[in-house]
């Protein structure tokens, strides 16, 4: 019988991939059309606390998306594999079958993890990015020299990005020794073999070298993340691990003077230094967020998060903040809360992960494939297994899918602040723009010289009383009045991103646009500002000085605060 239903399973099996092949999809899986591919206006770089198009002077963009985790890093609590960690694995299949077979059935592992049907499933969720996990062992042979086909993977998984319009953030999971001695790194030691060795540390520097020459110039890498948490069993990051930063930036930069490098944090942001200590620029900070004492409360979750606005408010680096990693398990509002404060913030963030084995929350999409015993099964056997460990064998988790779509949407703001996130029916011209939340990456309205109901300006698209931000022309007024219409008590603002606080939602009838004659303003570009109190700030990115407004409101509002004023 055992017989029997093996070879059931293995024509059902095959009926369904001939019928894929022939069909060109999956059933139930939508298929999507492919966006704009990345050309090269689209390469990013550093612009204060932003990320823009155009090398940092165009649109800003916000990278929101997943991680391809379990592809090229394999780890056993979320892949099919019985190895403690990946060299383990290497190391146990080559002796057992030689190193020409573990590579034939490792390439079998990975030409079925992640298809392009994966890269439609993420471009389908209006991700902008995908972080992808690697590790030297990819790229090197068992004596550390570059394989003669060492990009093949990572040119894939980029181009099959760029051709959906995503961006790929490269992030080196593991080191040469590994850089903290866990199994997520490739290699279970007592983590001081990367640092405290001179050769895996002139390794990791030429690997990154040989990583930057190749990818020099290519719009779809969004960034460089030199070392996936790198503290030492998980402890903090201090001096002993910023000076090799250092190291990995002047090597990248002696091949690659454009693309943005990302500095990790374990864990907080008192855990890395001032840009400027190093000289640092086109950085970014990130940091990976795990609510593992508040796994059963989201209201302790929404705590744990403001906590991390406060902190890296309180920091002021004046770079882009990137969430690389985080996970909420179970709690359907810590999740939103989540999403919501890095939207707000203007964050950059991946989930952790795309595909994991089981019914678990942190996978978007779950399956559950024979796991591969490395010391007891046979090759054939082995290849069999891991045959089956495609998504297409798997199956949606509708819960995590559902919770992270809806946060991806606005994920590109064009200079003059309108977002193209066409789902909210924004419009993208006037000469004023009110604003939803989320830090100019929520829904918005703009307007034509003239007058206004307030009532029919929430119609055109603001989904409620919630405006937080307004942005000014060169050249034209907004007049805002209260109660009764345009004969009421009225506020002007005449500079761009001029509006913070509450006058718009409670009293507003009416809103006047003109032209002014010869007056202009600066355009420039701002950010908000969580505040620990839970209200919100405005900050300038030209001077990183707070917004405020002089002699108790009426005079004009402007940039020139040194701390909030906590109201």
């Amino acid at each position: 019988m055992k017989i029997v239903r093996k070879l059931v399973s293995m024509l059902l099996v095959f009926a369904m991939t001939f019928s894929m092949a022939i069909s060109g999809k999956i059933t139930g899986i939508t298929q999507v059309s492919a966006r704009e591919a990345l050309g090269s206006n689209d390469f990013l770089k550093v612009n204060g606390t932003q990320i823009r198009k155009q090398k940092g002077t165009g649109d800003v963009v916000y990278l929101r998306g997943t991680n391809a985790g379990g592809w090229l890093v394999q780890e056993n609590w979320m892949n099919p594999t019985n190895a403690s960690d990946q060299k383990t694995m290497m190391t146990t299949l080559a002796n057992r079958f030689g190193t020409s077979k573990r590579d034939e059935l490792v390439s079998t592992y990975e030409n079925n993890y992640w298809t392009t049907q994966d890269f439609d499933n993420c471009a389908e969720m209006g991700m902008s990015v995908i972080r992808l996990p690697f590790t030297y062992m990819n790229l090197c042979d068992d004596n550390g020299n570059l394989k003669s086909n060492a990009f093949d993977r990572l040119d894939w998984f980029v181009q099959n990005c760029s051709q959906r319009g995503m961006y790929v953030i490269l992030d080196m999971h593991g080191a040469f020794g590994s850089q903290n001695g866990m199994d997520h790194s490739g290699e279970i030691n007592d983590g001081k073999q990367l640092y405290y060795n001179q050769s895996n540390k002139d390794k990791t520097l030429n690997l990154w070298k040989k990583i930057a020459e190749h990818f020099k110039g290519n719009p779809a890498v969004a960034a460089y993340d030199i070392l996936n948490e790198p503290g030492i069993k998980a402890a903090a990051t201090y001096s002993l691990h910023w000076d090799f930063y250092n190291e990995i930036y002047n090597t990248i930069r002696s091949k690659d003077s454009n693309h943005i490098i990302i500095m990790e944090s374990c864990w907080d942001a008192d855990n890395l230094p001032r840009p400027s200590q190093y000289g640092w620029t086109n950085v970014a900070y990130e940091y990976h967020y795990y609510p593992w004492s508040a796994q059963n409360s989201s209201d302790a979750q929404k705590s744990y998060f403001s906590s991390k606005v406060s902190d890296i408010a309180n920091h002021n680096y004046g770079v882009p903040t990137f969430v690389g990693e985080f996970t909420c398990f179970e709690q359907a509002e810590g999740w939103k809360a989540a999403m919501s404060t890095f939207n707000s913030q203007g964050w950059h963030w991946t989930t952790w992960s795309y595909k994991v084995t089981g019914n678990s929350s942190w996978g978007i999409y779950n399956h559950n494939p024979e796991k591969v015993d490395i010391y007891n099964d046979s090759a054939d056997t082995i290849k069999n297994k891991w045959s089956a460990v495609g998504t297409a064998n798997g199956w949606k988790n509708d819960k995590i899918y559902n919770l992270v779509k809806p946060y991806l949407s606005g994920t590109v703001t064009s200079t003059g602040g309108s977002t193209t996130d066409d789902s909210d029916n924004n419009s993208t011209s006037g000469v004023a723009t009110l604003y939803e939340h989320s830090n100019y990456g929520g829904r918005a309205v703009s307007l034509e010289e003239g007058s206004y109901d307030y009532k029919d300006i929430l119609a055109k698209g603001i989904a409620n009383d919630q405006i937080s931000s307004l942005r000014v022309s060169d050249g034209y007024k907004v007049t805002i009045y209260d109660d009764e219409g345009f004969k009421g008590t009225s506020k002007e603002f005449t500079s761009d991103a001029s509006y913070v606080g509450n006058e718009m939602n409670d009293k507003t009838s009416s809103i006047k646009i003109e032209k002014i004659n010869n007056q202009t303003s600066t355009t420039t570009s701002y950010n908000t500002v969580k505040l620990p109190n839970g209200k919100y700030s405005i900050k300038s990115v030209a001077n990183e000085k707070y917004v405020a407004a002089e002699n108790g409101g009426s005079n004009p509002i402007v940039a020139n605060r040194d701390n909030y004023s906590g109201s």
